[in-house]
């Protein structure tokens, strides 16, 4: 089986604090901002704000129809950093990968916006499975509308 990474960074207008507060306070309320990609967050387990929290996603990739669901835990808050990490355990993207190792992102200040840091790390099946390209670019995507967001709000 096939290990590999994709890293992507992504410059943001807002406030670092402010995108970094959005994701860890208010992740599971995205698809009420985003209804076109994300069709339902519901927290399983947890408050949906710490460490241990478990969601059920429903969503849809870019550029599909199809409605995918995941279970993702999340398994690290750093504040100081302002680093989340999240573990994608099942769902529909276990017909290609092993589930993601981890989901990464990181808000770093940049100036007087932020420098937003995702990364993957998967195991596909098999060797000639697809890389999860389609999954970093709904995340840049996501990141992007979320910027747009919160500097409407300012």
């Amino acid at each position: 089986m096939a290990t590999g990474k994709l890293e992507m960074e992504k410059e943001a207008k807002c406030n670092p604090q402010k995108f970094y507060g959005m994701i860890k306070y208010t992740l599971h309320h995205l698809h009420t901002i985003f209804p076109e990609s994300y069709k339902s967050i519901d927290i399983l387990e947890g408050d949906g704000e710490s460490v241990g929290s478990v969601r059920l996603w429903k969503y849809v990739l870019p550029g599909t129809s199809e409605v995918l669901t995941a279970k993702e835990k999340t398994e690290v808050i750093d504040d100081e950093n302002m680093l989340i990490v999240w573990n994608i355990y099942e769902g529909d993207h276990t017909n290609h990968y092993n589930g993601f190792v981890l989901l990464k992102m990181q808000v770093v200040p940049n100036g007087e916006g932020s420098l937003v840091k995702w990364t993957f790390e998967y195991e596909k099946r098999n060797e000639g499975g697809p890389d999860p390209q389609q999954f970093m670019n709904m995340f840049v995507m996501f990141g992007d509308k979320l910027d747009a967001h919160l500097a409407a709000e300012a």
